[in-house]
């Protein structure tokens, strides 16, 4: 009978530390926390860029938000499922954001998802998000490949109405300023070739979230990013 207790406390030990051990991994398998490592992951991985998160996106799918967004030379959106997440809506994400970024990225739990099951476009690349001795790692995959559906009016649509008008003296256009931003949009795609329209987007995801990617890492704080979201007053200058 002692045999069988001591055991038996042995058996129930063993269980208790691999319970908190999962628990443990499972707290950290949260989106907040996976996209903090990601950002601090793309900090160290990339020069000269700004990092942002959590950008809503008018595409033809209707809107779609990008869980991080990075700027670096090339603009490339990242999509995170995380332990908790579903990837019921995966496919419409992934294929909208393809109408506006160069590259995008789909970041998954590895304990998580059979990617074999999961309906990933061809172009888009894969990160696998996991736990190791330091915390939340991850490993590229597969890499993306650039985007052949990129939509210079999707691009344009997301620009505001300064930002259209700066542009549009730059080209020397005429525009009125009760010019609603359809009027715009119209005028800008008339004067910026498809080139152009996605240099000048990757331009303003650089500088418009500047700000707050600073505010970011100074405090480490994913909230900072909700209250310096953008910078309506950034210097508009492209050359």
């Amino acid at each position: 009978m002692v045999k069988f207790f001591l055991n038996f406390k042995k058996r129930l030990n063993m269980d208790m530390k691999a319970s908190k051990v999962y628990n443990g991994i499972m707290k950290r398998a949260d989106a907040p926390t996976i996209t903090k490592a990601l950002i601090e992951w793309l900090d160290n991985r990339y020069e000269d860029k700004t990092i942002t998160t959590e950008i809503a996106l008018n595409t033809s799918l209707g809107v779609k938000v990008a869980d991080v967004v990075v700027s670096n030379g090339h603009s490339v959106a990242y999509e995170i499922k995380s332990a908790f997440d579903t990837t019921k809506r995966l496919k419409e994400q992934l294929l909208g954001y393809s109408e506006m970024f160069e590259y995008v990225y789909f970041v998954y739990w590895a304990d998580k998802y059979e990617l074999s099951s999961l309906p990933i476009p061809k172009s888009t690349g894969i990160i696998r998000a996991y736990f190791s001795d330091d915390g939340v790692a991850f490993k590229v995959e597969k890499k993306a490949k650039i985007n052949r559906n990129l939509t210079p009016k999707m691009g344009a649509e997301f620009l505001w109405k300064k930002e259209l008008r700066y542009f549009l003296r730059l080209k020397g256009e005429k525009f009125k300023m009760s010019d609603d931003k359809g009027r715009l949009v119209e005028l800008f795609l008339k004067n910026y070739k498809k080139r152009d329209s996605i240099k000048i987007f990757r331009h303003i995801l650089k500088h418009r979230f500047a700000l707050g990617f600073e505010k970011y890492k100074e405090s480490k704080e994913l909230s900072v990013y909700k209250k310096h979201k953008c910078d309506i007053n950034y210097t508009l200058e492209y050359s």
